[in-house]
């Protein structure tokens, strides 16, 4: 297959960071709503569809029928802050970013397809000074639908001006899967940082986006 762009998510994929949200998330809840969250009900309402765990929470405890999902969320944004900016310098992250200027320089089309907020993706741009790293940035705003839903996807190719099966998708939850799998676009499940490991048939088993990229690059310098 002729590779001519690879799009990534971010979360869990690019930078260890879907443990820290999940615990922002439960440390809101329990501190101010004294409810508790089991990392079960994190995966099925919040990994493996979208913003579909407060709607179940709000089912179940009547404390936050007076209290909307933008102020929850504001709450959960704020703890999470200080985490994202410790974990994107964390080597890790640090390594994967290298690797994606290095994939770049062969000629490779970058996408990062994310539902990460723009005021994150800035902090990441700023910090790690990216600002020129993808040529496509689809973040939470600009689309009517989240993950698993296609829209960033098509969106994503459509900016590009690729075919789908001229592309790579690299994700880490099941909704990501399922948002590039309905877009056409051939899928690498990356591992290493999921805090509730899975496995997807439908998409190609690699340890870390790390690992792809060294074997992308090896394969693109015929090493």
């Amino acid at each position: 297959m002729d590779i001519k762009a690879i799009l990534f998510d971010l979360d869990g994929t690019l930078i260890n960071s879907e443990k820290a949200f999940c615990e922002s998330f439960k440390s809101v809840l329990y501190d101010y709503f004294h409810i508790v969250v089991t990392n079960e009900d994190y995966k099925r309402y919040e990994l493996e569809q979208n913003a579909m765990l407060l709607k179940m929470l709000r089912d179940k405890y009547e404390i936050l029928l007076s209290i909307s999902d933008q102020e929850i969320m504001e709450l959960v944004y704020q703890n999470y802050e200080s985490e994202f900016k410790k974990i994107i310098m964390e080597p890790i992250a640090q390594e994967n970013f290298k690797l994606l200027w290095k994939l770049k320089d062969t000629g490779l089309s970058l996408a990062l397809v994310t539902t990460c907020r723009h005021y994150y993706l800035e902090i990441l741009i700023n910090m790690l000074k990216i600002d020129d790293l993808f040529d496509v940035i689809i973040a939470r705003e600009d689309v009517n639908h989240l993950k698993p839903a296609p829209d960033a996807y098509n969106e994503a190719i459509h900016q590009l001006n690729v075919a789908p099966l001229s592309c790579l998708a690299v994700e880490d939850s099941k909704r990501g899967i399922d948002a590039a799998i309905n877009s056409g676009i051939p899928v690498v499940q990356v591992h290493n940082f999921s805090s509730i490991p899975f496995t997807d048939e439908r998409a190609i088993s690699c340890n870390s986006a790390n690992e792809l990229m060294t074997k992308v690059l090896k394969k693109r310098y015929h090493v």
